[in-house]
């Protein structure tokens, strides 16, 4: 079993909390504006059906139905996409990056214990 230090531990945890978080947060933005801009379109969509009767009526509200619906899956599958980069994308990444900052931090601190060896 591998053995992970508390920082590690720490940085799975924010990870997961990010991923989460960040999903969460990315879907609903990407869902929220839009939907409010289709269910203003099917409002407007069904006042125009006012004064239809019958047959008329019946087939016009159904294809206000059908555009509204066939919108909103296009902006849930686009929002699912945009919040799946937004909680993903960024963990990797900020892992290399705290790998980066140590090994550099690390081969500076070596370059000086090395100095301290030799005399003038």
């Amino acid at each position: 079993m591998v053995r992970l230090n508390g920082w590690k531990r720490i940085g799975i945890i924010a990870s997961l909390a990010w991923i989460l978080g960040g999903y969460i947060y990315a879907y609903d933005l990407a869902v929220s504006g839009p939907s409010a801009a289709i269910s203003d379109l099917h409002v407007a969509c069904d006042a125009d059906l006012n004064g239809k009767t019958g047959a008329a009526y019946t087939n016009g509200f159904n294809e206000c139905n059908r555009q509204a619906a066939d919108s909103l899956a296009s902006i849930i599958t686009d929002a699912q996409l945009f919040g799946a980069s937004v909680a993903l994308i960024p963990v990797p990444l900020g892992w290399g990056f705290v790998y980066l900052v140590l090994f550099l931090v690390r081969w500076v601190r070596r370059g000086f214990m090395q100095g301290r060896g030799r005399q003038p």
